[in-house]
């Protein structure tokens, strides 16, 4: 959804600071809707961002929220800790199909159905908002992104808007809604799940479905404000295709390598009869997923990476297994047997969706548990 676009922030420096221009009648605006991608994650929910166009002024604008500046000091720290700035580009529109062009999307134009003098507070917050001082805001990937500051945008320009909700499935969670974008049984879905936590497993309200470009374009297409239908015509400016989902190959999967640790542990732990270091690898490959869960939850800014219970099968406290005594170590068993546990209540009382691949790595750990506390020979 964010784009990587050092390109757009270079094209919009001439346009930040030309004249304040008064639109004609004929002036329109635009809400762009893009199709999802196939490759980078980021472009697998699609993007959505503002059109003015006024031929009699000579004027075809793009205004593009979710850009960042990678000139930023301690830009990899404060990407990864939550604190990166993203930023709002108004650059010339033809600049902006190029890349969906070049990536199969489609990019769908919503016109608004403004009277000139709308039509001319939301130009004008928009040039507000580009202007140096005013483009950084806090970016969160549910809540202030591309797609929320289109109706954010609409709502402090012109008032209130009635979205329709008609269409939209009932129920959903964030984690549902993101789900629907995501290869199963991928990389990406694992590493989503592992990383973000339990506060994107409750109900999302209907408005906050339209943080995905696609939503947000189905709740706008039938909206009203004032009493007038809030689009008067759709167009697609880049035509529309479907593509489809990328495909995982099982033998590379969560799945796949899951099941063959699954394997492994057990073979290992009620089978093979010979010292091995199995346990001491499994210990500290999870007691690291741990840490990293950790440093996500209480060293990060972002919202959605807390009360992860994925902590209950990964643990860092593993990382210690394999440099203590016996007796501390049947400590660390007992303790790991209660998580799985709590883990397994958590699972059924539904407090947080877990990957499927998540119950069979917490599998792996049973036969260590087990083999270390009961007094029984295979």
């Amino acid at each position: 959804m964010k784009l990587l676009s050092t390109l757009f922030l270079f094209l919009s420096f001439p346009l930040c600071g030309q004249a304040k221009i008064d639109l004609s009648n004929k002036a329109t605006i635009s809400i762009l809707t893009c199709g999802p991608g196939q490759n980078e994650l980021y472009s697998l929910f699609g993007h959505s961002a503002f059109r003015v166009k006024d031929e009699k002024n000579n004027l075809d604008k793009v205004y593009n929220y979710g850009t960042f500046d990678f000139n930023t000091p301690n830009f990899y720290l404060k990407f990864c800790r939550g604190q990166l700035l993203y930023q709002v580009s108004g650059y010339a529109f033809k600049y902006f199909p190029y890349q969906y062009h070049n990536e199969n999307r489609w990019i769908k134009a919503q016109v608004l159905n403004l009277t000139n003098e709308e039509n001319q507070k939301v130009y004008d917050f928009l040039e507000w908002n580009v202007l140096e001082e005013n483009k950084n805001y806090k970016y969160d990937f549910f809540y202030d992104n591309c797609a929320t500051k289109m109706h954010e945008v609409l709502e402090k320009s012109i008032g209130k808007i009635d979205f329709d909700y008609s269409n939209f499935p009932k129920g959903l969670t964030h984690r549902n809604l993101i789900h629907s974008y995501l290869p199963k049984n991928s990389w990406s879905k694992f590493g989503i799940d592992l990383a973000l936590g339990a506060v994107i497993d409750e109900q999302a309200k209907l408005k906050e479905y339209m943080f995905l470009p696609d939503y947000l374009a189905a709740g706008v297409k039938k909206g009203s404000t004032h009493q007038k239908n809030l689009i008067t015509k759709e167009k697609y400016i880049l035509p529309y295709r479907q593509l489809e989902k990328p495909k995982t190959n099982f033998a590379l999967s969560p799945m796949f390598v899951s099941i063959i640790l699954v394997i492994a542990s057990l073979y290992f732990g009620f089978i093979s009869k010979k010292n091995n270091p199995w346990f001491d690898i499994i210990s500290i490959l999870f007691g690291v997923v741990g840490l990293i869960i950790v440093a996500l939850w209480f060293l990060t800014f972002h919202t959605t990476t807390k009360t992860n219970m994925n902590l209950l099968w990964a643990n860092p406290i593993l990382l210690s297994y394999p440099f203590v005594s016996n007796r501390w170590k049947k400590h660390i068993c007992y303790f790991g047997l209660g998580c799985l546990g709590v883990f397994v209540i958590i699972a059924v009382i539904g407090v947080q969706e877990f990957d499927t691949s998540f119950y069979l790595l917490a599998i792996c750990l049973i036969p260590l548990y087990l083999k270390k506390l009961l007094p029984f020979k295979v």
